[in-house]
């Protein structure tokens, strides 16, 4: 990790961590250690995108998870949280942004034009995580298979919600939510893509309209490790366990995908504080 991504990495923790404070070129030049008659262009050199730019997108973003999931909050709410005076400029910036307004989005959002407006080229983290060995008995779970382009599981994902709101069958303040994925999505095609959504469940699944079905997860010793933050780069700390830890602990796993348990979730909690655990089978 070069000098200058710990510096713009330490910027873009501190804007995900106070997306409702004012943030302006001094401050985050200062947080950089940059000069801020430099730290403009040296964001924009390395990152592709301005950083005005990105402080809104980044607050757009949050806004979008909040009005495809938190449907009973207000736009003018959303709008208000998201930093602007009123919703019709919310609404304006967010059709700039995304091709749908906020209603629209609401209504049916467009995730997977959604991701292309994301490509950033974000510094990379240096990591060096804590690994724990646990024992888990086997849990029944309730899930959803989403089959296709990884940028729409959030459809999938909405099933599930939906289905769980309908049979109040695995709450999801009581039961935990878990994402199965079958391959990595940057190298597999997208037709081939599996990734399930589930939630654990104490009964059978009876038929239903959304293809939510029985499963298990299996007993087993398993290797976990805690993601603190974005899922955009959960990849980094999956490769963590496998390129970094398990060559080092001369075990071998075992044969069930890693998955992920979900502490908390993206329209509750701002992106920087989520907490996702990552489960890898051991033999």
């Amino acid at each position: 990790m070069t000098l200058y991504d710990q510096k713009l990495q330490r910027v873009c923790e501190y804007i995900q961590q106070h997306l409702d404070d004012e943030l302006d070129v001094e401050t985050l030049s200062r947080v950089a250690a940059l000069s801020k008659f430099h730290f403009h262009r040296i964001f924009l050199a390395n990152t592709g995108v301005n950083v005005m730019r990105f402080i809104q997108m980044s607050r757009l973003k949050r806004a979008s998870y909040q009005l495809a999931f938190s449907t009973d909050t207000k736009i003018i709410d959303i709008a208000l949280e998201a930093g602007f005076d009123s919703p019709e400029a919310f609404s304006r910036a967010f059709k700039r942004s995304f091709d749908q307004t906020p209603s629209a989005f609401r209504e049916q959002p467009a995730w997977q034009s959604w991701h292309q407006r994301f490509v950033f080229s974000l510094p990379q983290r240096e990591l060096n995580m804590n690994v724990n060995i646990v024992e888990r008995p086997e849990e029944q779970i309730a899930f959803i298979s989403h089959l296709g382009a990884p940028e729409r599981v959030f459809e999938t994902a909405a099933q599930f919600i939906a289905w769980r709101k309908e049979t109040r069958l695995s709450p999801i303040l009581k039961s935990k939510t878990y994402g199965i994925p079958f391959s990595d999505p940057e190298q597999t095609p997208s037709a081939e893509f599996r990734f399930d959504i589930a939630g654990t469940i104490n009964t059978d699944v009876p038929e239903n309209q959304y293809g939510v079905k029985s499963g298990i997860i299996p007993k087993g010793k398993y290797a976990v490790i805690r993601h603190l933050g974005s899922h955009d780069n959960i990849k980094d700390s999956v490769y963590y366990l496998y390129r970094d830890w398990l060559p080092q602990s001369e075990l071998e796993a075992g044969d069930f995908p890693v998955f992920f348990h979900y502490h908390n979730f993206i329209h509750d909690v701002d992106e920087c504080d989520l907490i996702t655990d990552i489960y890898l089978l051991l033999k």
